[in-house]
């Protein structure tokens, strides 16, 4: 029986890749020199590789740590990738202008981060396709952006006075540091404004704890929300929902299988409202919801 990955786990891993991601778009960025070009064009340059890096890296972390299928990572690592590339491009050009409408300073550098990030975190839509949960990644992405720009600027602050090669080593912390922030922020969001919980008791991803902001995916496919690859749980098993009244689990119709809620047997098509420390059994896996 393999362990599963908590919550804090998971915010762990995101920060490692995010950070890792920094640090590709610091060697991607810095292997160019931009120095003669437009700024404009130097900055649609800049904003693309940072994106491309980050959102890879940062989509590329539950593939590759949680549910641990390098085909799933390589995956979302490309779609976030792209979703990262356009963003960055469009979140540096607009920090660029907002740069020059605040006359420089460090305010309009740390905006250029925030945008990144926001942009960032919302292009977790093209990865999962859940407008909610997009929308709390995107406030991750702001945050982490926020926090990881200051701690950049107090780093080049501190280290005004160094020299040149000193310089371009601060720059690959910082984006380290950048990195590091916004992948950590935007599944602590997520985490910190859904509304649920499932949590594996028993089964092959005992330990595993996930967040649900609208809907959520189970079954013994990689590209569930919940991948459970436990004996007798099908390839898409079931969805828990929100609705009017809370949240409800709907085995969904045309599985070979069924799910249990309490004492309660539902088969294909049927649906149970769910409370907080109910227990869910799908094959040879147990769930606890819990509602917050």
């Amino acid at each position: 029986m393999s362990s599963g990955t908590s919550m804090r786990m998971q915010v762990y891993y995101h920060a490692l890749f995010g950070g890792l991601g920094g640090l590709a778009g610091w060697a991607l960025v810095g292997s160019v020199a931009t120095q003669t070009w437009g700024v404009w064009v130097a900055a649609l340059f800049v904003g693309s590789g940072l994106g491309l890096a980050l959102g890879a890296l940062v989509a590329a972390a539950d593939g590759a740590m949680v549910k641990r299928k390098l085909a799933r990572a390589l995956r979302d690592g490309s779609l976030g990738g792209v979703a990262g590339l356009a963003a960055g491009a469009v979140g540096m050009v607009l920090a660029q202008a907002a740069f020059f409408a605040l006359e420089g300073g460090w305010q309009g550098r740390t905006l250029s981060w925030m945008l990144l990030g926001g942009l960032i975190g919302a292009g977790d839509l093209l990865v999962h396709r859940r407008p909610v949960r997009a929308g709390y990644a995107a406030v991750g992405g702001l945050v982490g952006g926020l926090m990881g720009g200051l701690g950049y600027e107090g780093l080049t602050w501190l280290l005004l006075a160094q020299s040149g090669a000193a310089q371009v080593w601060l720059g690959g912390m910082g984006l380290v540091l950048v990195g590091a922030c916004i992948g950590a922020l935007i599944p602590w969001a997520r985490q910190v404004f859904a509304l649920g919980e499932l949590r594996v008791v028993r089964g092959e991803q005992q330990g595993l704890v996930r967040e649900v902001s609208d809907t959520a995916s189970i079954g013994c496919y990689d590209g569930n929300d919940l991948y459970l690859p436990d004996s007798g749980v099908a390839w898409r098993h079931a969805v828990v929902r929100r609705s009017e009244d809370g949240f409800l689990l709907e085995v969904l119709a045309g599985i070979d299988g069924v799910a249990r809620v309490g004492e309660r047997i539902l088969g294909p098509g049927e649906e149970q409202p769910l409370r907080s420390g109910d227990r869910i059994v799908i094959g040879g896996a147990e769930l606890e919801f819990v509602g917050k």
